[in-house]
């Protein structure tokens, strides 16, 4: 039956604000176990970039001896990964059949990340018949791994729940941040593999050292105290210390400088150990927020179970006094406490046995969540911003990725602004052009 066609005495006879309560907090309950199976498929996501990541730098390795090297790391490599892609898409199947939010652009994302898995195979015979060249094969591996992390962004970006979604955006950036490390892994062997420092590659190396640093501080600002203690103590580690010595002397080389071409394995398992090392840290992080919220589900049904009792007790209540619950129209207290969603902390608390006390704690619980997340939505929408800025220009000013987010940072730099509002400004200013 069209529940329009009830009539309205009929339906408050069907419908009561116990039952909405129930109903609210039972979604709540569902919303976090699809989150559950959402952080599952992340997890998967960062398994198969780290995966990639390493194919990449042994393909690299590979081409850079003409096939003389690495050739059987490579192929144990990609045997894993084969095996690692059938579990990407039974995760990718649990992800899209149990979590109804995936939208429109996730959906559409995801179809391009399945379209260059699909055309992998031909890639990789590329590489092993030596049909592609260094740099073409980084890019091509960047474009793959680019696309993944951005849905681990997308999801973040439909994830209504503060604390995993604070959670997440700290494996975003550190996701994005061991990314950039891993091209300048590959960016430092082809230097050192070709013999001689060129300056556009330093240029490139010098770039990429400005990226890392600033999504590893974003993933710091939202990572947990304890993750960070952890973070400190790998970048005090020796494998950081001897990494960052390579780097100086990498960056510290004039144009046209002689290398030692052997240094490259060195330099190559340095930057692997380090990788292994945020890799590491990558875990944890999954680990920390599968259990966070794991807890959230076990305190959300305990609330339920909670809130059922209570409502129980209330209606016995009532049938000894009908006048007990009559909060909403009193007119002495605020009723935009309730329906509003505005923090209480200062406010009256009302006896348990009223209803309008169950609307309060669930409307105080709903701002508490609305305020921790607003700092991780601003985060997302600002990277929004920058990435369309950066868009902007590579297509006006026909530049690089790396050198749009050049051109931002030293304007920024240059004017004592922030990134943010210069990205504003050209999206603003693009906005106004006439057609």
């Amino acid at each position: 039956m069209d529940i329009f066609c009830i009539p309205v005495k009929k339906m408050m006879q069907l419908i009561s604000p116990d039952q909405t309560i129930i109903l609210s907090k039972s979604r709540y309950i569902a919303e976090l176990e699809e989150l559950s199976v959402c952080t599952s498929f992340v997890e998967t996501l960062g398994l198969i970039i780290h995966q990639l990541q390493s194919e990449r730098g042994a393909s690299c390795l590979y081409l850079a001896s003409r096939g003389q090297r690495f050739a059987i790391e490579r192929m144990d490599i990609l045997e894993q990964n084969l095996e690692l892609e059938k579990k990407f898409s039974e995760a990718l199947e649990r992800h899209l059949a149990q979590n109804t939010l995936a939208d429109a652009k996730q959906l559409t994302l995801i179809s391009w990340i399945l379209l260059g898995f699909g055309q992998l195979k031909s890639l990789r015979a590329q590489v092993t018949l030596l049909k592609i060249s260094f740099p073409d094969c980084i890019q091509s591996f960047n474009r793959l791994i680019g696309s993944l992390i951005a849905l681990i962004f997308e999801i973040t970006d439909n994830t209504g729940n503060s604390k995993i979604s604070t959670y997440l955006l700290a494996l975003y950036n550190l996701v994005q941040g061991k990314e950039f490390a891993g091209q300048e892994r590959a960016t430092g062997s082809y230097i050192l593999g070709s013999g001689k420092m060129q300056w556009e590659h330093q240029q490139k190396l010098q770039e990429l050292i400005a990226l890392q640093d600033r999504h590893f501080d974003l993933f710091c600002q939202f990572s947990s105290a304890e993750i960070n203690n952890d973070w400190q103590i790998i970048m005090q580690s020796e494998t950081s210390q001897r990494h960052q010595d390579f780097r100086n002397k990498l960056i510290g080389a004039l144009d046209g400088q002689t290398l030692q071409r052997k240094e490259a394995d060195c330099w190559f398992d340095i930057s692997s150990s380090r990788l292994t090392e945020i890799w590491h840290i990558q875990c944890h992080l999954i680990k920390v927020m599968h259990h966070a919220l794991q807890g959230l589900i076990v305190q959300a049904k305990d609330d339920l179970q909670t809130t059922r009792q209570k409502l129980e007790q209330l209606q016995q209540n009532t049938h000894k006094s009908p006048d007990l619950d009559s909060a909403f129209y009193n007119l002495t207290i605020p009723v935009e406490n309730a329906y509003s969603f505005l923090g209480q902390a200062n406010t009256k608390a009302y006896p348990i046995e009223s209803m309008f006390a169950l609307l309060q704690q669930q409307s105080q619980h709903i701002a508490e969540m609305e305020s921790e997340l607003s700092e991780t939505k601003k985060a997302l929408v600002e990277r929004k911003q920058i990435e369309r800025a950066k868009g902007l220009l590579m297509s006006t000013q026909n530049i690089s990725e790396v050198e749009a987010y050049k051109w931002l940072r030293s304007t920024a730099m240059a004017q004592n602004r922030k990134i943010i509002d210069i990205a504003e400004n050209i999206l603003l200013q693009y906005k106004h052009q006439p057609n």
